[in-house]
């Protein structure tokens, strides 16, 4: 029997002996055992907001899981490795773990959910994309839940219009986590997040580092320079900490035109119309006009009270290049210009290069040989936005141009137009003025 004992002694002192981590506690908070294992293992414990509890263990073990292990045991928390030497501690899923009855399914038509991966990745605690469909699960029936179910509504309802969106959540983590997160970026300030460590351990690990807050979402009338600087559908980090509280803030900016299900833009047409009058001074002419742009093709027919018209055609040939022709019957003669012209898009304003063939029809020879005039125009456009509800827009065409013609010597001219353009529900009103090869005129439409 002394034999026993003595071999049972020796093997618990051994064991103790050899221990990697041998620490009692008592009573002491849940953070201030898992700061001492931190300092026993040599390794970085980060915990979820709200992990609290108070322990009384003894542990003698070789490793820090092992640890964990007997720390954990009882209580509502568990650990997961999410780095070499990096764990965090706490209750993982409880969100969704309690709001499995009050699911929704949301189908979508309009809105591709693969365009808003980002979004989602913010919203995993209370959403889920159903695999292989264009859908997802809404979890709980509470306040943020309802904050969640009209962003998606909003998007799935304006999902292929012109329009700039900024997301913003807010998401609340614990101070070692913050304390982490500066320690990789080294030099934070204000501004979001840099360092691509930081970025990528925050992605990583989002829906377990985080806890969701607050969802919010506003449509960008004004886009001012700091804003031209974030990408559209990159994710912006901020952290932040007030009154002992710590949070990551999450901006987002894009348009929705470019959120539409691919699918549905293959069935769908997009039409637009437009009517108008317009005035040249030189001549006293008033012209009448019906537009229809469908797709990415262009008509136009102008016309006066003299018989006098115009026929404009104009096609995408490819991105941001479009082809296009244009026929004017003016005093029983037939005048038939070729047009070619694209499109490049600046950080401040847009450059369109447009070459136009002009030739008179006598018969179809003349149309391929008898080139009466060629021009090239250089038009630089900028377009200001003003006003909050209704976006009122004034856009500005400064230009040169370059045109040669068999009986005169070519010249160079510059142009300018001005566009005024005021928003109606389902419309929009369009005052012009153009300034072209020492013509004016001045244009009225309806747009719809």
């Amino acid at each position: 029997m002394k034999k026993v004992l003595i071999l049972i002694i020796v093997v618990f002192s051994a064991s103790f002996y050899f221990s990697n981590i041998h620490l009692s506690f008592n009573e002491t908070p849940l953070q201030e055992v898992l700061q001492k294992l931190e300092e026993a293992s040599g390794s970085i414990i980060l915990t979820k907001t709200n992990t609290l509890g108070k322990i009384t263990k003894e542990i003698n073990t070789l490793d820090l899981e092992s640890a964990l292990d007997i720390i954990l045991y009882s209580t509502d928390y568990e650990y997961k490795k999410i780095g070499h030497n990096l764990y965090l501690v706490g209750d993982f899923d409880l969100i969704i773990q309690g709001s499995v009855q009050n699911a929704t399914e949301i189908n979508f038509e309009s809105l591709e959910v693969t365009k808003i991966s980002n979004i989602l990745m913010l919203l995993n605690q209370r959403v889920r994309r159903v695999p292989n469909s264009n859908s997802i699960i809404l979890f709980g029936k509470d306040g943020l839940s309802f904050e969640i179910l009209n962003l998606f509504n909003f998007l799935e309802d304006n999902a292929g219009e012109n329009k700039v969106i900024t997301y913003s959540s807010s998401h609340k983590i614990s101070k070692n986590v913050y304390d982490y997160l500066i320690f990789l970026e080294t030099s934070y300030k204000s501004s979001p997040l840099e360092n691509q460590d930081a970025i990528g351990f925050l992605e990583s690990n989002f829906s377990l580092l985080t806890d969701l807050e607050k969802v919010e979402f506003y449509e960008s009338f004004d886009v001012n320079e700091s804003d031209l600087n974030l990408k559209e559908n990159i994710n912006n980090y901020y952290l932040v900490e007030k009154d002992g509280e710590y949070s990551v803030l999450v901006t987002s900016r894009f348009n929705l035109e470019n959120l539409i299900n691919d699918e549905k833009t293959k069935n769908v047409s997009h039409i637009k119309t437009s009517f108008g009058v317009s005035y040249q001074f030189y001549s006293n002419e008033i012209m009448s006009n019906i537009s229809l742009q469908f797709n990415k093709s262009y008509f136009d027919i102008s016309f006066d009270f003299n018989n006098n018209s115009k026929f404009a055609y104009a096609t995408e040939l490819k991105d941001k290049v479009r082809i296009g022709a244009i026929l004017k019957n003016e005093e029983d003669q037939i005048n038939i210009s070729f047009l070619l012209d694209d499109y490049e898009d600046f950080n401040n304003f847009g450059l369109y290069g447009i070459l136009q063939i002009n030739s008179q029809i006598e018969n179809l020879r003349s149309i391929l040989v008898d080139i009466n005039e060629l021009s090239y125009d250089l038009v630089a456009t900028k377009t200001y936005t003003f006003g909050d509800k209704q976006t009122i827009e004034l856009s500005l065409y400064p230009g040169i141009g370059l045109s040669i013609s068999k009986k005169d010597q070519a010249t160079i001219y510059f142009n300018f137009g001005a566009q005024y353009s005021f928003p109606f529900q389902k419309s929009a009103a369009l005052f012009s003025y153009l300034y072209h090869q020492s013509l004016h005129t001045i244009s009225l439409s309806i747009e719809f």
